[in-house]
C-alpha cells in the first residue's frame, strides 16, 4: 500500500496544499511549529478517520474557517483508491472512498493500515491506563472488525449503565431489573474483548522483547503484562459483587474499561526507573511491535509515521534503530526532523530512496 498524494484544505495551519510522495521514504524538515507534524496527522486521519493529536475536529479546522478537507490517492495491491474526508463545524464528518460515501467510521478503519510514533507517546503511555488501552485497541481494530464492533457496543452500554447509576442517585430510587437489562448486554462483548486482548498481548510479548533488545543493544530487559479483572472472574459475577459500590460511586467499577498494560524494566516499574533515552526506546519498540503485528495479521505493510524520533536518543540507540529500520524492510515511511543535515545522513546510511520536503509556515517545498 502506497500513499501517492495528499491534498489539504483548511487543515490546521494549511490553507491549501498538495504533496506528491515517494514510494519509499519521505522526510519533512523545518523549524518547530511550521507544520511538519500536521502532515503526519493528516495522513493518520486519512487512514484511521480521526486525528492522533486532537480530541475533536474543532481543534483541527483552521482558525476562522468552518471546515477542513483531506484528499489522498492510495495505490493498493489491487487498485487505486481516492479517499476524501471532510469535516464541517457542527456537521457529521463525511468519508468517501473511490466515490462511495461510508455510513460509519467503522467501515473505514482497517482499510489503510498506519502506525505513528511521536514524542507525546512517552507521556501518554505513562500517564494513565486509558492511553495504554487506546494503544492496544488501535492495534487490534485495524485488523479485526468484530473487535471494533464489540468496543462500540460495550462503550455505548457502559455509558447507559453509568447514566442509570447517576439517575438512581439523583432521584433516590433504584430499579434492579432496569440496571440488569443494560448489564446483561455487556457480558458477551466484554468477554470477547478480554480474550482478544489477551491473545494480542501473547502475540506481542516476544516481538516486543526482541525489538527492544535490538534498539537498546540488549542493555536492559523490558516486559509487558496484561492486567484485567476478567482474568479471574466473569463480568457478570464482578458486576453483581460490586453493585453496591457502583451505586455509591455512581459509575461502573468492573469491566474491560479498567484493563491496563503494565510496563517494566529489569523487573521494576518503567516510569520509576527509566531514563529519557530508555523511555523513548521503550515506546519506539512498542510502536514497532505494533507495526509488525499489523503486518503479520493482515499480510500488508502499514504506513509508518515517525515524528521527531531521533531527538534525545543517544548515538548508540540511533545506530541500533537505524539497523532495525534497514533490516526489517518497512513499507512507505514518513519522517519529520528539525535537523536537515542529520536526516540526510540518516537516510543515506539507510541506503534507501527518498524525497525531502522543506516545511515553512504551512507550505511544503520539495528539494
Amino acid at each position: 500500500m502506497i500513499l501517492k498524494s495528499l491534498k489539504l484544505t483548511h487543515f490546521r495551519n494549511y490553507e491549501s496544499g498538495q504533496l506528491n510522495f515517494h514510494n519509499k521514504v519521505n522526510a519533512f524538515v523545518g523549524m518547530n511549529g511550521m507544520g511538519k507534524t500536521n502532515i503526519l496527522d493528516a495522513i493518520y486521519y486519512l487512514c484511521l478517520g480521526k486525528s492522533y493529536f486532537s480530541n475533536g475536529d474543532r481543534f483541527i479546522i483552521m482558525e476562522d474557517k468552518d471546515f477542513f478537507r483531506l484528499e489522498a490517492v492510495f495505490d493498493t495491491e489491487t487498485d487505486t483508491e481516492i479517499v476524501v474526508i471532510k469535516s464541517q463545524s457542527n456537521v457529521r464528518k463525511e468519508i468517501e472512498v473511490s466515490g462511495k460515501k461510508l455510513s460509519k467510521i467503522g467501515e473505514h478503519v482497517g482499510r489503510f493500515l498506519c502506525v505513528i510514533i511521536a514524542p507525546a507517546d512517552i507521556q501518554m503511555m505513562l500517564e494513565g491506563s486509558e492511553e495504554r488501552r487506546n494503544f492496544l485497541n488501535n492495534t487490534i481494530v485495524q485488523t479485526d472488525r468484530q473487535y471494533l464492533e464489540d468496543l462500540i457496543l460495550y462503550g455505548n452500554l457502559l455509558k447507559q449503565r453509568n447514566a442509570l447509576l447517576k439517575s438512581f442517585a439523583d432521584l433516590r430510587y433504584f430499579d434492579a431489573l432496569l440496571l440488569e437489562s443494560v448489564s446483561n448486554g455487556m457480558y458477551a462483548p466484554a468477554q470477547r474483548i478480554y480474550e482478544r486482548r489477551a491473545a494480542q498481548i501473547g502475540q506481542m510479548k516476544q516481538i516486543f522483547e526482541d525489538t527492544y533488545a535490538d534498539i537498546s543493544g540488549r542493555r536492559e530487559n523490558c516486559a509487558i503484562t496484561y492486567q484485567s479483572q476478567l482474568k479471574d472472574y466473569d463480568l457478570e459475577i464482578l458486576m453483581k459483587t460490586n453493585e453496591h459500590k457502583d451505586r455509591m460511586l455512581t459509575r461502573t467499577t468492573s469491566g474491560v474499561h479498567k484493563d491496563d498494560l503494565i510496563f517494566s524494566m529489569n523487573g521494576e516499574p518503567l516510569k520509576n526507573f527509566a531514563s529519557q533515552g530508555q523511555l523513548k526506546s521503550f515506546v519506539l519498540s512498542l510502536k514497532l511491535t505494533q507495526y509488525k503485528l499489523l503486518e503479520i495479521n493482515s499480510g500488508k505493510k502499514p504506513i509508518l509515521l515517525l515524528d521527531d524520533i531521533f531527538d534525545k536518543l543517544d548515538q548508540h540507540r540511533v545506530k541500533h534503530l537505524l539497523a532495525l529500520l534497514k533490516d526489517n524492510n518497512f513499507g512507505q515511511v514518513f519522517i519529520t526532523d528539525t535537523n536537515e543535515d542529520r536526516i540526510k545522513i540518516i537516510l543515506d546510511e539507510l541506503k534507501t530512496e527518498y524525497s525531502i520536503f522543506t516545511i515553512e509556515n504551512g507550505f511544503a517545498h520539495i528539494q
